[in-house]
């Protein structure tokens, strides 16, 4: 006859060789099996983990079932924990418990601790950004901290953040903000970031590299320790704008009109405009302002016409000229013409024409202040009736020479001035 006991005993009373265990026959799993009446006791013990299951069960499974208290059936009495095995589960608890306090401590300290390179991954040479990501302020322990997420800032386009990297007072104005520098970015975005690590707290400055736009950048940053942060004794530049700003010409800086005479900017690119159709800068009204340190190159920004405006002059000048022609008179009003004759013409009979070529096809055009100026070569033939002497018939006569009008081209309609 063959058991079906796990521990090997004989069969429970009513179980034959051939039939099904009864349900009191499922092994009990985590506390030894109290053997019933008339079992042969198997000893004493305690197996914990995984047991080995029944092979002969078909309920078993290869990490066992739970216990369960209810299996003892009839005149079996469930399974009680003798005092050892209380003191082993206490012990396993509280063993449990320190380990989840020590993970738990870890895992604070890790977030609590600063980056050694915020923003970007760090080499053995320094420290490296990512400018692809937002830099929202963060702690600087070390001097060179400071600097890289300054830089960090500038290149994700957060000149709020930026600016919170200066020592106090942070320096404000209308072109320290996100929408001036997010147009900056455009024409020249801040890339290659590389600041060697410095743990020097006595430390003076930091080194740093850069790209901005097409120009490689070498700067050496002032630092300052503010309570326990690093922060930078100059974030921004202050443009000289005292040779342009005079209120003639309307000054516009990446879309915003200023009116001071010196102005404060974050590294970047900034493109001088006026907002008129007429009047501009040039070709070349982008000033790159490199570092807080380096002096932006400012003085060459002067107002000129541009191309629609220098079109617009000529032709206002053009149908000046030409009204003047029709003009019956010797110097007619506001006009190139100034003829002195001693004959005494007819008015009415006064006609001019233009003797040469088109007096405008190499005029010379220039722009200074609002004004620009117009220089044509005269050719004119004057014709008429006239008197002298108390004789009458017709005279004519020739003008040459050079004439020069002046056209305010910050003012539409467009208004001409003979001089």
């Amino acid at each position: 006859m063959s058991s079906n006991s796990p521990y090997g005993g004989p069969p429970w009373p009513g179980q034959g060789s051939a039939g099904p265990a009864p349900e009191q026959s499922r092994p009990t799993y985590g506390y030894p099996q109290q053997p019933g009446p008339g079992a042969p006791s198997t000893g004493s013990g305690y197996s914990f983990g995984p047991f080995t299951p029944d092979p002969q069960s078909p309920q078993s499974s290869p990490y066992g079932s739970p216990p369960r208290w209810d299996d003892a059936g009839p005149g079996r009495p469930g399974p009680q924990p003798n005092g050892k095995g209380k003191i082993l589960i206490i012990v396993g608890a509280a063993a449990l418990a320190v380990l989840l306090m020590a993970v738990l401590a870890i895992v604070v300290a890790t977030q609590g601790r600063p980056a050694a390179n915020p923003g970007g991954n760090a080499g053995t040479q320094g420290q490296q950004t990512n400018p692809s990501h937002s830099s929202a302020p963060q702690n600087t322990p070390r001097p060179s901290d400071a600097v890289t997420a300054y830089l960090q800032a500038l290149a994700s386009g957060d000149a709020v953040a930026a600016l919170s990297y200066a020592a106090d007072p942070a320096p404000t104005g209308r072109l320290l903000t996100n929408e001036i520098l997010a147009q900056s970015s455009e024409r020249a975005p801040l890339t290659d970031i590389q600041v060697p690590v410095v743990d020097d707290q006595s430390a003076k400055s930091v080194s740093a590299t850069y790209t901005l736009g097409d120009s490689s950048v070498s700067e050496s940053f002032d630092v300052v320790k503010v309570g326990d942060a690093w922060k930078l004794s100059r974030a921004v530049k202050d443009l000289d704008l005292s040779f342009i700003v005079d209120g003639s010409v309307p000054v516009k800086i990446n879309g915003v009109k200023v009116t001071e005479s010196s102005v404060a900017v974050l590294p970047g690119s900034y493109a001088f405009t006026t907002g008129l159709p007429y009047v501009g800068y040039g070709s070349k009204n982008v000033v790159l302002v490199k570092s807080p340190y380096v002096e932006a190159d400012t003085y060459r920004i002067q107002s000129q016409l541009t191309k629609s405006g220098k079109k617009a002059v000529i032709s206002a000048t053009r149908k000046s000229y030409n009204n003047c022609l029709h003009a019956h008179s010797l110097n007619p009003k506001n006009c190139p013409m100034n003829f002195d004759s001693k004959y005494r013409y007819n008015k009415s009979t006064i006609t001019w024409r233009q003797a040469g070529g088109d007096p405008f096809r190499n005029a010379e055009v220039t722009f200074s202040g609002t004004q620009a100026r117009v220089e044509i070569k005269l050719n004119l033939r004057l014709s008429g009736s006239c008197t002298y002497q108390g004789r009458s018939g017709n005279c004519s006569g020739t003008l040459t020479g050079r004439s020069v009008a002046v056209v305010k081209a910050t003012e539409k309609p467009l208004k001409v001035k003979w001089l």
